[in-house]
């Protein structure tokens, strides 16, 4: 498998480590951490499913750079906003927020990590 496929069915992935997580966090610490997980989980899916198609952009017969650093800043722009908007509202916890934006690469690693062990292919 492919390091671009891996990639994208990262996302299935993604969705249900949000999915379980949020629940888990409603029972454990309550409804601003599982609401602040779910903002933050839409909102790294929302910027690698951008990012994938930059890279898919770039990587056609036309290749084009142009807008890489506009959706790069884009990206990371929307991530500070909804970070600051988590920190300042009482109803979200900037914690959890700051999960559910890690949970793509937690996942990416946990898949990275336990795909060779399990059978699957290795790395190139």
């Amino acid at each position: 498998m492919s390091a671009r496929n891996e990639f994208n069915d990262n996302f299935k992935y993604t969705i249900l480590l949000v999915g379980i997580s949020s629940i888990a966090s409603f029972f454990i610490f309550g409804r601003p951490v599982a609401i602040s997980i779910l903002l933050g989980g839409a909102t790294i899916l929302w910027g690698m499913s951008h990012l994938a198609k930059q890279n898919k952009k770039m990587i056609s017969d036309k290749p084009t750079t142009k807008g890489g650093r506009i959706g790069f800043m884009i990206r990371f722009v929307l991530y500070a906003i909804v970070l600051s908007v988590s920190y300042y509202m009482d109803t979200l916890n900037i914690f959890g927020t700051l999960f559910g934006l890690l949970t793509f690469k937690i996942a990416l690693y946990g898949q990275a990590f336990l795909k060779p062990r399990t059978g699957g292919n290795k790395h190139e």
